[in-house]
């Protein structure tokens, strides 16, 4: 029985190892003895040559210095976004606290036992660019209440209001209108404040001439809860001056009443 001849090129592939010496001794037997009997592949053998492996330099002491230098750089800007996430997140939750209890709260308290009315959808003053107000409202035989809240984490809006029955309207946004033609007092706007303020805004209806024809006009000012002091007088000319506290006389009686009303309705905050 004859032995059988390896192909050369089953020699071929084994060269890369015969050359490096990482192969069996067995399998270096076999390519030495292909040798003896192929000349073409020993030469190929004698003429191979395998790419040398290079090490790679160890780094020097400045590249080390900086590997390190950006890790600790990266190490401190992470905590850093961490430390000011944090800072930030309770911010933020004391700026929620104190609108909730300073601001909020109290006013829901003044809405016991009022009904929401505003905002709803009556499918004709819906509009996403509206910045809507949630208003209640209450009422007994003689005034309209309101409470106007404040919008989320805004500290300064807010307000109570004193109307005669049907005198005022509120939409379906929570905007305010004026319904009566009556000349007279149409509400009392009294400002929801974190700070205490002393004033009342009046808004009213009074009949004047215009292109010859009387007409109502609607016309509101600021005064002090007693209704004796403008505010803001230096902004009013002497003769508007003059005819809005002849208007806060004429209706004393009417302002004292609508003011006691909001007292009796809302107590302290009021007095």
């Amino acid at each position: 029985m004859t032995e059988k001849k390896i192909p050369c090129n089953v020699i071929v592939d084994l060269l890369p190892l015969y050359k490096e010496d990482i192969c069996s001794e067995e399998t270096k037997d076999i390519v030495e003895e292909h040798f003896r009997g192929c000349e073409d592949c020993r030469l190929l053998c004698e003429t191979m040559t395998v790419p040398e492996i290079k090490e790679k330099d160890a780094p020097t002491e400045r590249e080390t210095f900086k590997k390190v230098g950006k890790k600790l750089k990266r190490s401190r800007f992470t905590k850093f976004m961490s430390v000011l996430m944090c800072i930030c997140l309770m911010l933020f939750a004391g700026v929620n606290a104190a609108w909730y209890f300073l601001k909020y709260r109290p006013m829901k308290k003044l809405c016991e036992g009022m009904e929401k009315i505003a905002p709803y959808d009556d499918g004709r003053y819906d509009s996403p660019r509206v910045n809507k107000k949630t208003v209640y409202s209450s009422e007994d035989d003689r005034y309209q209440y309101l409470v106007g809240m404040p919008h989320y984490l805004n500290f300064t809006m807010g307000y109570m209001l004193v109307a005669p029955k049907g005198a005022v309207s509120v939409d379906s946004n929570g905007m305010l209108g004026i319904n009566s033609t009556s000349d007279s007092v149409q509400r009392l706007t009294y400002d929801h404040s974190i700070f205490p303020n002393d004033y009342v805004e009046v808004c009213a209806v009074s009949d004047t001439l215009y292109d010859g024809q009387e007409t109502k006009v609607f016309f509101g000012f600021c005064t002090d809860r007693d209704f004796n002091r403008l505010k803001q007088a230096d902004n009013v000319d002497p003769e508007s001056s003059v005819k809005l506290r002849e208007f806060i006389e004429a209706h004393r009686d009417e302002l004292n009443d609508m003011k006691k009303a909001a007292q009796d309705k809302w107590r302290d905050y009021l007095k």
